[in-house]
């Protein structure tokens, strides 16, 4: 092996190594200028109440582990805010930034789980993949009789290769993969059919 090669190799060790053992908590969002059209942005506005998702993670206790330059998992990953929060937040962004407007008296409830939002490293020899996956399950109720209007599974992912990236490339990672989420409900068009039709059918966006 030439000796710049074992030295490149030395160099993504020992950046994957640094605070090996100590763990990472991310601050996730979905990235604030995103903005996705599709059928739901030219669906009638319908207000919604806020998402209440159940984080229904078989591993509660963390998003992902720190690996050294071996792929050994060293110590968790977890994040500033409880998961189903993060989620709960990207579905309104979802739902805000394409003119529906989310409050306490939405005509539209949305419940559902959390699913998976996990963030893994594959250490290879020159480079890293970062990747992000993020799922959720989303059932769209109308809170008057407690019957589903439409139920979907949505799921974001995102992965990266990079010479090596520490907490703030794994926060990135996670809220492009958010970002994901968002244009995989944004574009749902059976959503956005399933919406106008409850509302032609005599629900009504309120101001």
């Amino acid at each position: 092996m030439k000796t710049q090669n074992i030295l490149a190799f030395a160099a993504i060790v020992t950046l994957l190594s640094g605070c090996a053992f100590t763990p990472a908590q991310l601050d996730v969002q979905a990235t604030p200028e995103t903005r996705v059209a599709g059928p739901l942005s030219e669906s009638p506005p319908v207000k919604f109440r806020a998402t209440q998702l159940e984080d229904a993670r078989a591993d509660k206790a963390r998003i992902g582990y720190k690996k050294n330059g071996y792929g050994q998992n060293t110590a968790d990953i977890t994040t500033v805010k409880p998961v189903d929060q993060i989620v709960e937040s990207t579905v309104d962004k979802a739902l805000t930034d394409t003119g529906h407007p989310v409050g306490d008296d939405g005509i539209v409830q949305i419940v559902g789980t959390v699913d998976r939002f996990w963030f893994d490293m594959d250490v290879n020899f020159w480079t890293i993949k970062f990747i992000g996956e993020v799922a959720c399950t989303l059932d769209f109720i109308d809170p008057q009789t407690k019957q589903s209007i439409y139920k979907s599974k949505y799921a974001g992912s995102y992965n990266e290769d990079k010479a090596g990236g520490l907490e703030k490339t794994w926060t990135e990672v996670m809220g492009k993969a958010l970002d994901k989420l968002i244009e995989d409900i944004v574009l749902d068009e059976a959503l956005a059919d399933a919406v106008r039709e409850f509302t032609a059918q005599g629900g009504a966006a309120k101001p």
